[in-house]
């Protein structure tokens, strides 16, 4: 090429539109780094555009997670008549059900060619050399359909993918099935993407490239094995100039509020020690690394007022263990502000979930997934349920918002397992409920996915809606697919177990106010306000050693610490105080006012500031 080439990287759909892609405005800044001219184009925005957004969220966010919706609309476009639309609705009507806006997808997908056809000029595909795809979710197809156009027209040009869709067999698939992709870079290309432009602009050999995915005499072939950032700090800040540019000149402009994203770390130290059994995240880039504190508050400080925003979104998998000493108390002191989300591991210290809330965080993804131990320690979690039900405590207390799922259906759980879960369910109905109540889904990269005959998972194969996105020979679809399906060897049935929690479940996912509370007084020194659903509202007075045992478990305690507190608290010995100990905490069960697990308890009520009035002629004594 002897110069170098002007680069373009595009998101298409199906992507949140309200969320800027954290990938290419990376690469941007990357590929600028390093003296190459890179734009980026919201093409996702723009189908909001044509398609109407009421209509594009609700195929995102839904229709989407059900039927791959949308990449089906792109399939049409991309195959031609080799789509059987027919079939593909009766299996989505045999597997989902039939749902009631399908009709409103089809005027969508009617709008897909005229969509590609404008993305060519409207984006001046003709003013670049190197034309570059993200897929992650749903953007395969439209990546691969504008693709093509592009190749028709400009077979001059250089067309790449990458992004999570592109890791392992999947990069390689495409690159055998799709000869309008000239290349794809595989997991993190911060560094061999840049590389990859240099080569371009001297004309020299791209065949050492880490994680390029290129084609040797027609033949797919990696190049060299994946580079990984191993500095995080010398990473630039994303640069998403050209997404708000894109907000500010659409007609949808007042209804979309945006949110920043950020990358504090990579990979999952909890993984890297004990990979969860349903996890497909992080592929071969598991190795956790993280930005320094300092470097992290400096991004977001940035950030912030390059685009005058406070809203942020980290896209790590977990939080790093020692933003806990450093970054979140930095946050806290400088008083920023921000409105930050972030994944943590559910076995944080009610101290840890306040320490967030005042740092700004004002809303976690925690990875309960599940209330049974024995459950949790089938998915290799490293916590337990009562640690799981504190958390969620503790992020009520502190309003924090929890976004959690409840996942059942692993080899090896037993029906008790969530009969035990059934029974304790009514206690937490004043904490937050799970989202999605589903089986495990069978991911690519999973250990349940890669070692599927030892967890005794049979039959695994993509999902059956795959075959009518991808019409290609099957070990193709199996090669191109993230989500399987699968059977238990021993026949069992995962909704089987279910069957008690179905009730419990949907009183507390349907529960609009019951609350178990704490007030303090002066007589009594403590009152616990009931009015959770499926409980008598009562008020229940704790006075001396009961309010003290009470307030003491309001974190998990061991009986062994309950005990040398009444000890120390009476004077008396732990023999003498045992039984009237053991009585009380069998009180507190059978009300559930607490929970335990073992030989540890946990105190349900939480602190508020809300009035209860009218409850007084329901106050009940406690056993003495």
């Amino acid at each position: 090429m002897k110069r170098n080439p002007r680069v373009l990287l595009l998101t298409m759909p199906f992507v949140s539109v309200s969320r800027p892609s954290i990938g290419i405005a990376t690469l941007k800044a990357r590929a600028e780094q390093e003296g190459f001219e890179c734009h980026t184009e919201y093409a996702n925005l723009r189908f909001a555009e044509t398609i109407g957004l009421d209509r594009y969220l609700v195929i995102d966010d839904s229709l989407s997670h059900a039927l791959f919706a949308g990449d089906w609309l792109f399939a049409q476009d991309l195959f031609r008549d080799r789509i059987d639309t027919a079939t593909y609705l009766a299996t989505v009507k045999a597997n989902v059900g039939a749902p009631t806006n399908f009709e409103s997808l089809l005027e969508a997908r009617e709008l897909v060619a005229p969509f590609l056809d404008e993305c060519m000029d409207r984006f001046a595909i003709a003013d670049y050399d190197v034309i570059g795809f993200t897929s992650t979710f749903q953007q395969t197809l439209a990546s691969l359909a504008l693709a093509r156009r592009i190749k028709d027209r400009f077979p001059e040009k250089i067309t790449m993918m990458g992004g999570a869709n592109c890791e392992g067999v999947m990069g390689m698939e495409i690159m055998r099935q799709f000869p309008w992709i000239d290349a794809i870079i595989g997991g993190e290309a911060d560094y061999s993407f840049p590389e990859f432009l240099k080569r371009l602009a001297t004309d020299a050999p791209a065949d050492d490239v880490r994680g390029l995915i290129y084609r040797r005499k027609g033949v797919p072939c990696v190049a060299a094995p994946q580079d990984r950032v191993h500095d995080m700090d010398a990473l630039p800040d994303p640069d998403f100039a050209e997404y708000f540019a894109a907000i500010a000149g659409s007609r949808l402009k007042e209804r979309i509020h945006p949110t920043l994203l950020f990358e504090s770390a990579r990979g999952c130290w909890w993984g890297a020690k004990s990979h969860c059994t349903f996890c497909g995240l992080n592929g071969d880039t598991m190795k956790f690394r993280s930005k320094s504190a300092e470097r992290t508050i400096a991004e977001l400080d940035r950030q912030s007022e390059r685009y005058n925003l406070k809203n942020f979104s980290a896209v790590d998998n977990i939080i790093a263990h020692d933003y806990f000493q450093n970054f979140l108390p930095a946050l806290k002191a400088k008083k920023a502000g921000y409105n930050i989300f972030y994944e943590i591991k559910s076995n944080l210290r009610p101290e840890q979930v306040q320490l967030l809330k005042e740092a700004g965080v004002w809303a976690v993804q925690p990875g309960v997934e599940s209330l049974s131990s024995p459950v949790l320690k089938l998915m290799k979690k490293g916590v337990t349920a009562i640690q799981n039900i504190q958390l969620l405590k503790s992020c009520r207390e502190h309003n924090v918002e929890a976004a959690w799922n409840f996942l059942y259906g692993f080899p090896g759980e037993t029906k008790q397992d969530y009969d035990d879960v059934a029974a304790t369910i009514p206690a937490l109905y004043h904490l937050r409920p799970p989202g999605a109540v589903s089986p495990i889904r069978l991911d690519r990269f999973s250990p349940n996915f890669n070692n599927a005959e030892a967890f005794g998972l049979v039959e695994v194969k993509p999902f059956a809606l795959y075959a009518f996105l991808y019409p290609l020979p099957p070990e193709a679809v199996a090669n191109l697919a993230y989500f399987f399906e699968y059977k238990h060897r021993d026949g069992r049935d995962p909704q089987a177990v279910m069957k008690d929690l179905e009730e419990p479940i949907r009183i507390w996912k349907s529960n609009r106010g019951g609350d178990l509370v704490k007030k303090y007084g002066t007589d009594p020194e403590l009152m616990v306000v009931d009015t959770r659903p499926a409980h008598a509202h009562r008020l229940y007075p704790f006075s001396g050693l009961q309010r003290e045992v009470y307030e003491f478990c309001d974190e998990i305690r061991s009986l062994k610490q309950i005990l040398e507190l009444a000890s120390r608290l009476t004077g008396r010995t732990i023999e003498a105080n045992e039984a009237s100990i053991r009585t009380f905490l069998e009180q507190m069960l059978s009300l559930d006012l607490m929970v335990r697990e073992g030989n540890q308890y946990l105190s349900l009520a939480i602190r508020t500031d809300q009035e209860y009035v009218g409850l007084e002629q329901y106050q009940t004594p406690l056993a003495a």
